[in-house]
């Protein structure tokens, strides 16, 4: 970053500060749905990732419609999958 840095920007400059961290993953990379096992009422919505805009219209419709209708997650995103 400051090779790039140095390429664009011709005046003296020093970094005070450093910071970075870790984006949490899951090995599978696909969504998160489904009850909290200790908290039936608790659900979880998580883990859309990079594709998140397009992805949230279906799960969302997918995760109410299991809570409301009682219908099946799909296997691949049920929490479940972790037990």
């Amino acid at each position: 970053l400051t090779q790039q840095l140095d390429q664009l920007l011709k005046l003296p400059y020093e970094i005070l500060e450093h910071q970075s961290g870790t984006r949490p993953t899951i090995k599978d990379r696909r969504p998160v749905l489904g009850a909290q096992t200790e908290h039936e009422n608790l659900f979880l919505f998580n883990g859309l990732g990079t594709k998140g805009v397009s992805l949230s219209p279906f799960f969302s419709k997918h995760l109410a419609e299991h809570i409301f209708d009682g219908k099946d997650l799909i296997e691949e995103v049920d929490i479940s999958r972790f037990d």
